[in-house]
């Protein structure tokens, strides 16, 4: 089982930013990712993880481009979120991530809808993402543009354990990441993108 330790922040300054990942990681390629939320909702008296009445599944069509090759893939997953504390007060994400791939979408979608999904939200986000190595961890690092919210920096590690060392350590070398990026503490943001949008 992996858990996705990650943070993102705000990005001010793209080409900055571009700039400086393309110094210190690997250019992993443009992807451009749609995503559809399902949401089922649950029995009465039963909650998900994050303590809500019903869970959530994504289906993403992905398609990525390097190197002048293009290829698509499709993705489902389901996460149990989790947002932790740490001793300074911040918080940073925690997903149990739990993931398929497959060619064609159209069957999932077929049994989503018959078993009661709807459709909560549909998000697009077009992406630069890289690859570099940080206090002897491997951090994913993707360069978002999620209209209409704008610039996004995501960081994340991917760990076989979760506990509090783990998470503080991981969180440390993600933060460094940002100041590397010229991204200050004050541009992290820990709202889920669904909840982001769904407030505009």
């Amino acid at each position: 089982m992996n858990y996705e330790i990650e943070l993102k922040a705000h990005v001010k300054n793209r080409s900055q930013v571009i700039e400086k990942l393309n110094q210190t990681g690997t250019y992993l390629g443009h992807t451009e990712k749609e995503d559809d939320y399902y949401h089922f909702e649950l029995p009465q008296g039963k909650t998900a993880p994050d303590g809500r009445n019903f869970i959530s599944a994504r289906i993403r069509k992905e398609t990525l481009s390097l190197d002048w090759k293009t290829s698509s893939t499709c993705y489902m997953t389901y996460k149990r979120k989790e947002i932790k504390k740490n001793e300074d007060g911040t918080e940073i994400e925690v997903n149990e991530e739990n993931e398929i791939t497959f060619e064609n979408a159209a069957p999932l979608e077929i049994l989503f809808s018959d078993l009661g999904g709807k459709i909560d939200l549909h998000k697009s986000k077009s992406v630069e993402q890289w690859e570099l190595s940080k206090g002897g961890e491997t951090a994913h690092v993707e360069l978002c543009e999620v209209p209409p919210l704008g610039d996004f920096l995501e960081i994340e590690i991917i760990k076989k354990q979760n506990d509090e060392e783990t998470v503080k350590k991981c969180k440390n070398i993600i933060e460094e990441i940002f100041t590397d990026c010229g991204i200050s503490k004050d541009m992290i943001e820990s709202r889920y993108y669904r909840d982001m949008l769904k407030s505009i």
